[in-house]
């Protein structure tokens, strides 16, 4: 008897077995049933191997995997080969093509946190999309925590990763000149 994925235990070398065997529609599944889970996937690097999760979904050609991840906090940056790299041997051109735009607004002091209780930020300011913290949210950000208040406005890019400017600011997020920095909904 199969027991449903939202029912089942799953643990991450299982989901990560799953993913390796092209099961994405079980692994998407689990994941929005145990945000723990894909918090942990989204930094776990399988043992003696150099892939992530991010990899696995870049070797299959899985957008919304790519996405979910990268929101959770996936890096794009990796020990040997890229996920973009293994999404282009693959043949995954458009995909490559987005891990390396991700990656452009995750360099320097937007980097993806370690620390599975931190949020990612970016500096894809141009991507910009206003939205409301439903909760209390924690931010890294140039090796530090940028907190944002429940109810806050802040801007998220594509990936919803929490857009962050100079000495943390996010709302609006400004330059190092402490100008606002023009964002996607202020262009004509």
């Amino acid at each position: 008897m199969t027991v449903p994925y939202e029912k089942a235990s799953i643990n991450v070398e299982r989901a990560y077995a799953l993913a390796r065997s092209g099961r994405w529609d079980a692994v998407l599944e689990s994941w929005a049933c145990d945000r723990a889970l894909l918090v942990t996937c989204s930094r776990y690097r399988r043992p003696g191997s150099l892939w992530t999760f991010l990899h696995q979904a870049a070797h299959f050609g899985q957008e919304p995997a790519i996405r979910v991840l990268i929101a959770a906090g996936a890096s794009t940056a990796a020990e040997g080969d890229t996920p973009a790299q293994a999404a282009r041997r693959r043949g995954h051109f458009r995909i490559a093509d987005l891990l390396d735009h991700a990656a452009r607004g995750a360099e320097g002091l937007w980097q993806a946190p370690s620390d599975p209780g931190l949020l990612p930020s970016s500096s894809l300011f141009e991507e910009a999309r206003e939205r409301t913290a439903n909760a209390n949210m924690i931010i890294a950000y140039g090796g530090g925590r940028v907190s944002i208040p429940a109810g806050q406005r802040h801007h998220t890019d594509s990936f919803d990763r929490v857009l962050v400017g100079w000495h943390g600011t996010y709302d609006p997020p400004r330059t190092t000149g402490m100008e606002d920095i023009s964002l996607a909904e202020q262009r004509v």
